[in-house]
């Protein structure tokens, strides 16, 4: 979850933008492969293990469709550059349609998936209808396009389209699923208008999505140049506003070459500043044109979040909530929220939703892994990590890195520490002196000091390290980190006041002094008390 560092945003992690369960015979396992068992009864036992954990047998889940990316012929690099947009397109459509669960390509095309027949990737995904379909580039900028919604029970076509068409007419084919798709689930969709791009800036918008996927930041900043472009002609194409501001996101914290060489923390703070205005604006924009856009919501939610309005805050989840509910996407926003405001349970009940709507989603797991070991569960948190990495998550080493120190395993700690600090485009030679410090408490000074001889920069970037000072057992310089990150606007980083290994800082008097600056203790006094605080006769709240 930290990879990217913590001073993203929930815009970030809603744009990069998924329990407990006897599978080690299924999958992948921390320290060893088990022996791999054939296929169809591997699919069958993870199966198995997804109703059994996410409960799916005793809660009958809303109606649901995968769609699987897009085919395309070898070599046509074309019709690969335009089948990842347009899936993710039709998949965006079709969660507007009411009461719909919409597994993402991303899930149906993991290197788990991406093989499997129809019923058995409806099986893991407890769908009953599946989207297929491929793309061909052909002369003179136009595509041939086959798509088909299939009822996975009888393999009947239900919809379908197989068309020869301009490039830039695939921008209403996502419209036209969801019409057709509409119908077959008893659903009513009336969509609102969206902007249509000429094809010359459909091109540009296309070809952005692409680079954005990339990790390179020349890449990402061709992208930005890219939609500059698109925006030019076509001033309010909402796509390409909220992908504009998704980049400027990832690219603030790269304005002295990457975190390594991050500049001054107040040129950090400055530019982070103009960005929430941004994204408020956008926000109000998209949400006057379309009050059930989640995306205008997301921004605002941001945006409130950003400058401490948490009762704001709230209620644009809230509405997010109301609108979109059987999207993962907003479930792990509506956990991720609830959770940086120490609403553990609730956030690990979203969690679990999230990952009951799109069971192959790699980050809902993820989440719901670090929701229970927040609360001390080590083998649930295990097992779903597990589960995560086999569905291609790569994001897992600080989740790995706390298991590994609960046992006390260095050899594992370090190891998952040097993955994380390259992640996080760190130099990891402090590594084996940081894990010599958290395992031998004569090593840890000469370990912090590492830590604090990194330039402030870094420090601020990756919020002074407040999580690596815990795990070396240093109350004081953790406390220090947090005193000094509440006085600057909320961020994810947040989440990881609610870990065990804060408790010892969460029971110095200070953090309340943290948790008022930050603006939570006045959030507590309107929505209840978190999981680990409660108010003193005094009414000062106090934490475990």
């Amino acid at each position: 979850m930290r990879a990217g560092g913590l001073r993203r945003s929930l815009v970030g992690a809603a744009l990069a933008a998924a329990v407990a369960v006897a599978v080690a015979a299924v999958m992948l396992v921390r320290g060893g492969l088990a022996p791999a068992p054939p296929p169809a009864d591997r699919d069958m036992a993870l199966a198995a293990a997804l109703d059994r954990v996410l409960l799916r047998r005793e809660q009958s889940p809303a109606p649901g469709v995968a769609v699987r990316p897009l085919a395309t012929p070898s070599g046509d690099a074309e019709a690969a550059a335009l089948a990842g947009p347009l899936c993710d397109a039709l998949v965006g459509r079709l969660a507007r349609v009411p009461a719909l669960r919409v597994a993402s390509c991303g899930s149906s095309g993991v290197a788990y998936a991406a093989d499997l027949d129809d019923a058995a990737l409806s099986r893991l995904l407890a769908v009953g209808h599946v989207v297929a379909g491929e793309l061909r580039s052909l002369p003179g900028g136009r595509v041939r396009v086959r798509l088909a919604l299939r009822d996975v029970r009888d393999g009947q076509r239900r919809w379908s389209v197989d068309e020869e068409m301009a490039r830039a007419d695939l921008q209403r084919l996502p419209g036209r699923l969801a019409q057709g798709a509409a119908p077959v689930f008893g659903r009513a969709h009336a969509p609102a208008a969206e902007t249509t791009l000429p094809a010359a800036a459909y091109d540009r918008y296309t070809r952005a999505l692409q680079l954005f996927r990339r990790a390179s930041i020349d890449d990402q900043r061709e992208a930005l140049r890219l939609l500059d472009e698109v925006l030019a002609t076509a001033a309010d194409h909402a796509p390409s506003l909220y992908l504009r501001l998704a980049l400027r996101a990832r690219l603030d914290g790269y304005a002295a070459g990457g975190p390594a060489a991050q500049g001054d923390a107040a040129r950090i703070a400055q530019a982070q500043a103009a960005l929430h205005r941004e994204t408020e604006a956008l926000g109000e924009r998209m949400v006057a044109r379309d009050p059930g856009d989640r995306r205008g919501r997301t921004l605002l939610l941001n945006a409130a979040l950003g400058q401490g309005r948490w009762e704001e805050a709230f209620r644009h989840a809230d509405a997010l909530l109301e609108h979109a509910h059987q999207q993962p996407g907003v479930l792990r926003i509506a956990a991720r929220l609830h959770l940086m405001a120490g609403y553990v349970r609730q956030a690990e009940a979203y969690a679990l939703e999230a990952a009951r709507l799109d069971a192959l989603d790699a980050e809902s797991i993820e989440y719901l892994a670090t929701t229970r070991g927040m609360q001390g569960r080590d083998d649930a948190m295990r097992e779903l990590l597990a589960i995560a990495a086999q569905l291609g998550h790569g994001g897992l080493a600080l989740p790995d890195a706390v298991l590994a120190h609960r046992r006390g395993d260095w050899p594992a700690f370090e190891r998952a520490m040097t993955a994380y600090a390259t992640a996080t485009q760190r130099d990891a030679g402090w590594v084996p002196a940081y894990a010599r410090g958290a395992a031998d408490a004569r090593e840890r000074e000469t370990a912090a000091r590492l830590l604090d001889a990194h330039d402030e920069g870094l420090r601020f970037y990756m919020t002074d390290y407040f999580v690596e000072y815990a795990l070396l057992g240093d109350v004081e310089r953790t406390l220090r980190a947090l005193v000094r990150h509440a006085r600057h606007p909320p961020k994810v980083w947040l989440e990881y006041l609610w870990w065990p290994e804060l408790a010892a800082a969460r029971r110095d008097p200070r953090f309340a002094d943290v948790a008022g600056a930050i603006g939570l203790a006045r959030l507590w006094d309107v929505r209840g008390a978190p999981d680990l605080c409660r108010r003193d006769a005094e009414g000062r709240w106090g934490c475990t």
